[in-house]
């Protein structure tokens, strides 16, 4: 999977979970991920009621398998003012990765991306680097960097 320019959003503004969720799943589906925008937002909003995806210094992890999923990958979101999310250091959150994969995908394609992903945000430096970036094609590119495609 490469990460694309178009697989990052800027500046979005959402004031809460649930909205920012439906955003999500609506950029989803531009960007080919899903067929169904209501079929991913459900997904989504389930896992979230298992346990929270977010993580803590800002970032959170929402993520569904979900037959409405067309392909597996995962997407990034800056958001222009935090909001608020249940995190381990509880503070907000502004930073997201939605990771999607369709069931097919389930089992090693799912941990293999997770696992990259939540490595990379042990590190402050792949933090730092990444909210010091500007434009999508810079923030696209050091993702495929640090995480692989």
């Amino acid at each position: 999977m490469k990460f694309t320019a178009s697989d990052v959003f800027l500046n979005v503004n959402e004031l809460s979970v649930d909205s920012f969720l439906k955003f999500a799943s609506q950029a989803a589906f531009d960007t080919g991920y899903t067929k169904s925008i209501a079929e991913l937002n459900q997904s989504f909003l389930e896992r979230e009621k298992e346990f929270s995806t977010g993580l803590e210094d800002g970032f959170a992890i929402p993520h569904a398998k979900n037959a409405a999923v067309q392909k597996p990958g995962f997407l990034y979101f800056r958001l222009s003012q935090p909001i608020d999310w249940q995190t381990y250091d509880d503070k907000p959150v502004s930073d997201i990765f939605t990771l999607m994969v369709p069931p097919e995908n389930a089992g090693n394609e799912h941990l293999k991306m997770l696992a990259n992903l939540s490595t990379a945000l042990l590190e402050d430096e792949f933090k730092q680097k990444l909210r010091s970036l500007t434009s999508q094609k810079e923030i696209a590119d050091y993702i495929n960097q640090k995480i692989g495609e």
